[in-house]
């Protein structure tokens, strides 16, 4: 039995656009691996860790989120495919988008907290990094619910 062409191009559409946003949130990921590290290795020094333990710690760091970065590529792959097949596809990458743009709101409060970064535009970077990720999951929520209450009655 062969599958219905219909359906085959369907399914090789949503795994383009399952690579093509995966793609993306693989280079958002890795720019959060780097500034998570970034802000990791500034925190510590700014609380007087141990300078000998510092490149130990540097090192470990960049290998487990580098691990984390990987997980991340595969994991949203798989999320956004099976999303596309749901129909619900654009939730789900608002979702890990919004956790993204969280996680960068995440390290800017921690480097304007320790005083290390200053001014004005890093807190507005920080507030729209807020409501970015805030927005993009309150709406990712609101389709998935929108979606789940559908009721389609039989005619």
């Amino acid at each position: 039995m062969g599958l219905d062409p219909a359906s085959s191009k369907e399914k090789n559409y949503f795994t383009l656009l399952a690579f093509l946003f995966s793609a993306m949130t693989a280079f958002i990921g890795l720019l959060l691996w780097f500034t998570i590290r970034e802000t990791l290795m500034i925190t510590l020094t700014f609380l007087s860790f141990n300078h000998w333990k510092l490149s130990a710690v540097d090192n470990f760091s960049f290998v487990i989120l580098g691990i984390g970065w990987l997980i991340l590529v595969y994991f949203s792959f798989y999320y956004y495919k099976k999303g596309f097949k749901e129909g619900l596809g654009w939730s789900k990458i608002l979702l890990l988008t919004g956790v993204q743009s969280l996680l960068f709101f995440t390290c800017k409060i921690t480097m304007i907290s320790t005083g290390l970064v200053t001014g004005i535009t890093n807190i507005l970077v920080a507030a729209a990094e807020c409501f970015v990720g805030i927005g993009f999951i309150y709406y990712a929520k609101r389709r998935n619910k929108e979606r789940n209450t559908d009721i389609h009655l039989p005619s």
